[in-house]
């Protein structure tokens, strides 16, 4: 499995404990460092709406491609698209430019379903 597969699967599992335990999720993230290992990151504050706690991950992804450490990093959150929820997770490898991907989901039964990717994007 490579780094991309490795941060989008665990934004995955992440997001599907917090839809399980919440219904939503606030903006969160990871990254992976050279070795494979991988660490969440995150921004909170009762007073902080989804856009300002995105512009803080933004943020702290710029510092974090600065470590030759890191390989890539990586940031999820709860969108809808054409009135469906949506995970929404994007990756980065560069500041230059991100992998967007986008999974529809349902919750049934106490279960998160994830549907197929739709409209995949490559930002430069």
């Amino acid at each position: 499995m490579n780094n991309i597969e490795k941060l989008l699967n665990s934004l995955m599992e992440q997001a599907e404990l917090f839809l399980k335990e919440n219904g939503e999720f606030a903006p969160f993230g990871t990254y992976i460092r050279a070795n494979g290992d991988l660490t969440y990151i995150g921004a909170y504050s009762e007073t902080t709406d989804s856009n300002e706690m995105y512009d803080l991950l933004i943020q702290g992804v710029r510092e974090d491609l600065k470590d030759e450490d890191i390989r890539a990093t990586a940031i999820a959150w709860n969108g809808t698209v054409d009135g469906k929820d949506v995970i929404v997770t994007e990756v980065f490898l560069s500041l230059d430019g991100n992998y967007q991907s986008i999974h529809p989901y349902i919750i049934e039964n106490g279960s998160v379903i994830f549907g197929d990717e739709i409209k995949p994007h490559i930002n430069r």
